[in-house]
């Protein structure tokens, strides 16, 4: 392809100049504007490494520009400050906390329905890995943690465990679990139970086919402790 067939993403490091993002190449401007998305994405992804691994007040923008290879002019025009981009990596971190599992579960016996919503839990886990790391660093660091952070963790926590425990009580007055279980207190042990597993597996202390089996383990183990 020439010359004039390439779109290239400027960074311009001129005081006061707009990134090609807001610019206008050809007649609809879409590759400059999608040089500018491709920037944006890339600062984020930065970001959000390096505060996961750094915290916030160990990060500066000064390394986030270095590490994503761009000017802080721009880290600056996308996000405006340090603070916005915190923000932003935030959101979009906690964006797949928002989840809908009661759909799923319909048409399932209890005992069927608490292996779903044990391997849905899993699932999340693993494909929202670094989106989990990332909120669990900031957890951990006694430094910048908003409460709406608290908040989404907390909340996706009490949606399965609420549930859980609404499967256990159904499924004990149906006769189909032991009458002597705690819906409530056995609820929140399974949770506390694939908790383990999950660090184990995805925090770098065991290989996530030891987890796999462990994951199988706990519904067999509980299918065995709750069934009449």
């Amino acid at each position: 392809m020439g010359a004039r067939g390439r779109i290239h993403c400027r960074d311009d490091r001129r005081a006061g100049a707009r990134p090609a993002a807001r610019g206008l190449t050809g007649a609809d401007g879409s590759g400059h504007r999608r040089c500018g998305v491709d920037t944006r994405e890339k600062i984020l992804a930065t970001a959000t490494r390096l505060f996961s691994t750094q915290g916030y007040a160990n990060t500066s923008l000064s390394q986030v520009a270095k590490e994503a290879q761009v000017s802080k002019a721009l880290i600056f025009w996308h996000f405006e400050n340090k603070e916005k981009l915190f923000r932003t990596a935030l959101q979009r971190t906690l964006e797949p906390y928002f989840i809908n599992v009661v759909d799923d579960l319909e048409g399932l016996s209890e005992v069927d329905q608490i292996k779903r919503l044990i391997d849905q839990y899993y699932a999340f886990v693993s494909e929202n890995l670094y989106s989990v790391k990332f909120v669990v660093s900031l957890l951990l660091r006694d430094e910048k943690h908003p409460d709406d952070l608290i908040g989404h963790v907390n909340e996706l926590h009490r949606v399965y465990r609420n549930l859980l425990a609404d499967i256990l009580d159904s499924g004990r007055q149906k006769g189909i679990f032991r009458a002597r279980i705690d819906p409530r207190m056995d609820a929140a042990l399974i949770m506390t139970a694939l908790h383990g597993i999950l660090v184990q597996g995805f925090m770098g202390h065991a290989a996530p086919e030891n987890s796999e089996a462990l994951l199988q383990h706990l519904k067999a183990s509980l299918v065995d402790t709750l069934v009449r």
